[in-house]
């Protein structure tokens, strides 16, 4: 008889009578024990697995994703979720290099050649792309995630009869660490909808008495342009990551809602580390805010140096690429990536910097910087999302920046191309400039 991980055992000591999903599509609820008896189902066809071997899935949010991932824990297997957009080539593709035993797709388990996996115990795989967009595997242990997830209710409040809107992926970083932790630990339930549209969401809180919604920019900024009268009630925390949240934006979204966005930054190997407590830092655009109650870090030669018993290494210390500084608050500024700063006259530049100038226009709705090299040199390329002229720009951004940390090439718009995932597509971006400059 197998034990389970201790993500299962945590599950077990749920009431079994409480509600802890709730299906917005198909308005259908599930308790420990229906979700439970459906983990059952999942957890017949996967007796034949070792204990440890990677079990890969791509499913939507919803009871099924949730019963699958029960289903992995009690069998004492290794879960990993796959983006439930990527196409079938890519489901097998990265299931063949993370050397999974099993593949869940569509329905049916798919089973791959025994590979041994060596490494720290695991229960479960987070998918991250590492250089050149190739997936790689965060080896996350049952207490890595419970860390992070006791850290985060505590920082944000969350409470045990708070509901959440799960409406970013489940199996990412973000998903794992706000949703699925909060519902295993104190039986914090979901509400979850596959597909929506940004009304849907805004009936669902209200008929759902959702208290807390994690999402990412680009949704609050849709939300935020919703006709005036539109009401959140009874929303009392909404958490924004997956990307830089524009001060703009936050402005915008506690005009219409009255509700301040609490920034918050992460990452797949350390989990949470900083929230903007206040939802001060958003509106300004001054920082991520501070560090996670249980977080601790330090700036190694600029770099994001973290640690806590949520970091997924051995040494539960993690040195990003991420470069950074604190500011007279005690925050955390974000300047950039390594190996993404400019040098411009013997000078150098982090182009982020200059991207958190244009974002704290109210003119400007999104904006994004990053170098371009002519003839050896480095130099500051932008895209403006906005419906200021360039000349405006160039003016305005030259009254608050230094000659060498301005811009020499702009892609101004009323809209900036995005990827599938609602972010600035970069590369089109690079494409259009290169284009228009003649160069290939």
């Amino acid at each position: 008889m197998r034990n389970g991980t201790l993500l299962w055992r945590c599950w077990e000591k749920l009431p079994s009578d409480r509600v802890v999903l709730i299906d917005a599509v198909e308005d259908r609820t599930w308790t420990v024990r229906s979700l439970s008896d459906k983990s059952t189902q999942f957890g017949e066809r996967l007796a034949s697995y070792r204990p440890g071997e990677r079990i890969a899935f791509r499913l939507p949010n919803g009871c099924d994703w949730l019963a699958l991932f029960l289903a992995i824990q009690r069998a004492g297997l290794v879960a990993v979720p796959l983006d439930a957009g990527l196409p079938k080539e890519g489901c097998f593709e990265t299931a063949q290099r993370l050397r999974v035993r099993a593949l869940y797709f569509d329905g049916q388990f798919h089973p791959f050649e025994k590979k041994l996996v060596r490494g720290r115990k695991s229960c479960c795989v987070k998918v991250t792309s590492g250089s050149n967009g190739i997936p790689e595997a965060v080896e996350c242990s049952a207490e890595n995630l419970i860390a992070d997830g006791g850290q985060i209710i505590k920082t944000m409040k969350i409470r045990a009869s708070d509901r959440n809107l799960a409406v970013i992926p489940l199996g990412h970083s973000y998903g794992l660490g706000n949703l699925v932790m909060p519902l295993l630990l104190q039986g914090t339930s979901l509400v979850c909808g596959a597909e929506f549209l940004p009304r849907q969401l805004v009936e669902w809180i209200k008929r759902y008495r959702v208290t807390v919604f994690p999402g990412v920019p680009a949704l609050f900024r849709v939300l935020a342009a919703l006709p005036p009268g539109t009401k959140l009630a009874p929303l009392r925390t909404v958490i924004s990551a997956g990307a830089v949240l524009n001060a703009s934006d936050a402005r915008a979204f506690f005009k219409r809602f009255d509700l301040k966005i609490h920034n918050f930054y992460g990452s797949s190997e350390t989990g949470g580390i900083c929230y903007d407590r206040t939802g001060s830092a958003s509106m300004s655009g001054r920082s991520v805010g501070k560090p996670l109650d249980g977080v601790s870090i330090s700036l190694q030669k600029g770099r994001v140096k973290v640690k806590s018993a949520a970091v997924a290494s051995r040494s539960g210390q993690w040195l990003l690429n991420d470069v950074g500084e604190w500011n007279r608050f005690n925050e955390l500024v974000l300047l950039g990536r390594l190996g993404q700063t400019a040098n411009i006259g013997g000078k150098k530049v982090h182009p982020l910097e200059v991207e958190r100038v244009l974002r704290s226009w109210p003119d400007v709705a999104d904006a994004i910087v990053w170098i371009q090299q002519s003839e050896g040199r480095d130099y500051l390329a932008a895209g403006v999302e906005t419906t200021l002229l360039l000349a405006q720009v160039e003016s305005d951004l030259a009254a608050q920046l230094p000659t060498w940390k301005l811009p020499k090439s702009y892609f101004i718009a009323k809209k900036l191309p995005r990827t599938g995932r609602g972010k600035i597509d970069l590369s089109a971006l690079r494409e259009r400039i290169n284009a228009r400059n003649g160069l290939t």
